[in-house]
């Protein structure tokens, strides 16, 4: 029961981001190792597209949830999850991105880190220059994002165990 809801909830998040447009993906960033990865248009589209359907299945998140985040620094894990391996998406225009069972949430910008062991993250999300969200996304989500072809072949091999 609970695989064929995650299907249904899989299907319902990549319909609904499919609507959203790509071509305003500004910016792009893979950073393994301290060094920015070489990706091309299409990876970036497919990481772009990727982002924005993972991103949209985080049901937890700082602005809902305030009180779960209180202890930290938001600015500081920006500034963490920057500086070591990371997915990053910049969008020419911010958009409204709607969260499960939550406000809609404006979007400029999207960082995933990749140096967790299992799994990747943290997810974080801001909007001019300051953090909206600091999320919880679905771990099926995560697992089907690092698995997509063009995402895969970028993210850290650690990530690979899970595709399988």
């Amino acid at each position: 029961m609970r695989a064929k809801w995650l299907v249904l909830l899989s299907a319902f998040l990549a319909a609904n981001v499919s609507d959203m447009t790509l071509t305003q993906a500004a910016q792009v960033i893979v950073t393994r190792n301290g060094q920015n990865t070489s990706i091309a248009e299409a990876g970036r589209q497919t990481i772009a597209q990727g982002m924005l359907g993972l991103f949209a299945s985080c049901s937890l998140n700082s602005r809902d949830h305030p009180e779960i985040f209180r202890s930290r620094n938001l600015e500081t894990v920006w500034g963490k999850v920057l500086h070591k391996d990371h997915v990053y998406v910049r969008l020419d225009e911010a958009m409204n991105l709607e969260l499960p069972g939550s406000r809609t949430v404006p979007v400029g910008e999207m960082i995933l880190g990749l140096t967790e062991a299992r799994y990747p993250g943290p997810e974080l999300s801001r909007h001019d220059g300051s953090i909206v969200a600091y999320e919880k996304c679905s771990g099926y989500e995560l697992i089907r994002f690092v698995c997509t072809p063009g995402i895969k072949e970028v993210v850290p091999e650690r990530y690979h165990d899970l595709c399988r």
